[in-house]
């Protein structure tokens, strides 16, 4: 495996977790201001190859 599919990986892992932990909060009615402004901030960097 290439470092360029192992970043891919990396990447589609990160989109899995995050958008589980979304469904989580919107399940419990909760909001994570932080991690969304942190998350929002990162997926360009991370998404732009």
């Amino acid at each position: 495996m290439n470092q360029e599919s192992l970043e891919m990986d990396k990447n589609t892992e990160f989109y899995v977790n995050c958008a589980l932990y979304f469904e989580f909060l919107r399940k419990k009615g909760d909001t994570d201001y932080d991690f969304e402004d942190e998350y929002y901030f990162t997926m360009p960097a991370i998404s732009n190859h």
